[in-house]
């Protein structure tokens, strides 16, 4: 800008072919870029979550023969629509942590409708999960009390080990369904197998899952007022940091070595052309910048 300097004063210029910075410096480099975008992508997600909104206030505003029978349709549809809803915000995630250019609500449109069952079937396994774990934390003490032993815990524990294992699981579930053409056992026997390969990558996620989560609910105990805060935080952000952590994961044990056993160029790989092949190289990130020209001092005037 002029307003603040001269804007034909020579600068250091960028080097398109600079290495790539370290994770963390990437990590707040690309969020920063795309802030606006992960915004606007949890406002999506928000208003595919309406359904879920509309059964609770109905649940809790009305008292009559048709509240029960709207809130179990409303929520009915919810469940219909989360595990496509997640698809979709997956495909526009990937495509930010690769810092690529595109449309959101095409490419969230084309990772809803490609993958309806695949997404659906993830998201059934997760509710079913989720489902026992839950009612397991009721069942367990009442069995407890029955029988007078604490081995009836046993399978409960079991149960919540598993649901850790499938939690780990689903930072690679969706997105090697959205990304990949491998067949539903093809994926869930990569993801475990990458749930293994990547345990300290696992629980970062959680962490940061945990500690995003904790700000959330630590604003709305202050006051009920940042409720709104949803439609605009947490989920794309917590949704980019996974798929940040996880994503190169993915690319080093499943896409890279597809790309090298056919021998088919990696579409997510930027190759530097050769010196060669270039009409133009842009040098200004070597050159010297021209040191600014002084204007000559007025000499003082005697009167």
């Amino acid at each position: 800008m002029g307003l603040f300097g001269g804007y034909q004063n020579p600068g250091p210029g960028i080097n398109p072919y600079a290495p790539k910075k370290k994770p963390f410096a990437r990590y707040w480099e690309i969020l920063w870029r795309n802030f606006g975008k992960l915004i606007y992508l949890n406002l999506i997600f928000t208003l595919f979550h309406l359904p879920l909104l509309g059964a609770a206030i109905v649940y809790m505003s009305t008292d009559n023969g048709l509240t029960n029978i709207v809130a179990v349709i409303m929520l009915v549809i919810q469940f219909l629509l989360e595990g496509p809803t997640l698809a979709g915000t997956t495909r526009v995630l990937r495509l930010i942590v690769l810092d690529k250019a595109f449309f959101m609500g095409e490419e969230f449109k084309k990772g809803f409708t490609r993958n309806l069952g695949a997404s659906f079937l993830i998201w059934v396994i997760d509710a079913i999960m989720i489902a026992s774990v839950y009612t397991g934390f009721f069942i367990y003490p009442e069995l407890e009390q029955k029988t007078g032993t604490k081995a009836v815990y046993i399978p409960y524990v079991i149960s919540i080990a598993v649901a850790v294992i499938l939690l780990f699981m689903n930072y690679y579930l969706m997105p090697l369904t959205v990304v990949t053409k491998l067949k539903k056992s093809q994926v869930f026997k990569n993801s475990f197998m990458l749930t293994a390969l990547s345990p300290k990558q696992c629980l970062l996620s959680l962490f940061t899952i945990a500690l995003r989560l904790a700000l959330v609910v630590f604003l709305f105990c202050l006051s009920s007022y940042f409720t709104f805060f949803f439609a605009f935080y947490p989920a794309a952000f917590i949704g980019y940091t996974v798929m940040f952590i996880h994503y190169p994961v993915i690319q080093k044990f499943v896409i890279d070595p597809y790309y090298e056993e056919t021998g088919e160029k990696n579409p997510e790989k930027e190759e530097i052309p050769e010196e060669e092949e270039h009409v133009f190289t842009d040098r200004s990130s070597s050159e010297t910048p021209v040191p600014k020209q002084q204007r000559p001092k007025r000499g003082k005037i005697i009167s």
